[in-house]
């Protein structure tokens, strides 16, 4: 028998940072319960128009940390970088103006340990999604990026304990999930937003830009 009892949100999850600078954080993309086949709706939408005018196919899985950095041959042929650069952006506007979306980001820095950042920057993400819970009486369920091998997100969820996540979040591959891609397009974003890496400048006014209604990313 299932126990389980239904959520109030699905918080799609994925992770981004700089390991040399000790930089990490965690975005999670939340989709109201019931909205999810009309937010995918409206990214197939997209992702059609990609492949009319790039030649981009529906299911290639969308990466941003690779696909901004020119590689891979999508669909056999190999968008100049400008190209990709509009695509983002135009993720970036069709993720904002989905008014059920809500997006939350958390980064820690620790130059001198990324995994013990990466832990923190999780449990920061957990106590303040817990918390924004909290205040409106809901729970949600969490969904990352992974294959099921990582311990990192059940051990920091039994420290925290959460009260409005009552469970560990399941892990998926991006591949199958096309929300996953979505959080990751936003977190590979977040991350230039703080990190401001000369070699993205071209990114630093992204997360504000094409996120207007999204907080800012906070530091745990």
């Amino acid at each position: 028998m299932n126990t389980r009892q239904p959520v109030d949100h699905t918080f799609y999850v994925d992770e981004s940072g700089i390991p040399n600078t000790g930089l990490a954080l965690y975005t999670a993309l939340g989709v109201p319960t019931g909205r999810a086949p009309e937010v995918l709706r409206i990214w197939r939408d997209l992702r059609d128009q990609w492949y009319h005018e790039y030649g981009v196919p529906t299911d290639f899985e969308l990466h941003a940390t690779n696909f901004l950095s020119g590689r891979g041959r999508p669909g056999g042929r190999n968008p100049a970088k400008i190209e990709r650069y509009r695509m983002a952006q135009a993720a970036l506007d069709v993720i904002g103006a989905q008014p059920s979306l809500s997006i939350v980001t958390v980064y820690t820095e620790e130059p001198a340990h990324w995994g013990r950042a990466k832990r923190q920057a999780y449990e920061g993400l957990l106590r303040r999604l817990d918390g924004r819970l909290a205040e409106v009486g809901e729970r949600a369920a969490l969904v990352v990026d992974g294959d099921g091998s990582e311990r990192l997100y059940e051990q920091v969820h039994q420290q925290v304990g959460p009260r409005c996540i009552p469970f560990a979040a399941a892990e998926v591959p991006a591949h199958n999930s096309a929300l996953i891609q979505m959080a990751d397009v936003v977190a590979h974003t977040a991350c230039q937003a703080i990190a401001r890496q000369h070699s993205r400048r071209f990114m630093w006014s992204w997360y504000s830009r094409h996120l207007p209604k999204a907080p800012a990313p906070e530091r745990y």
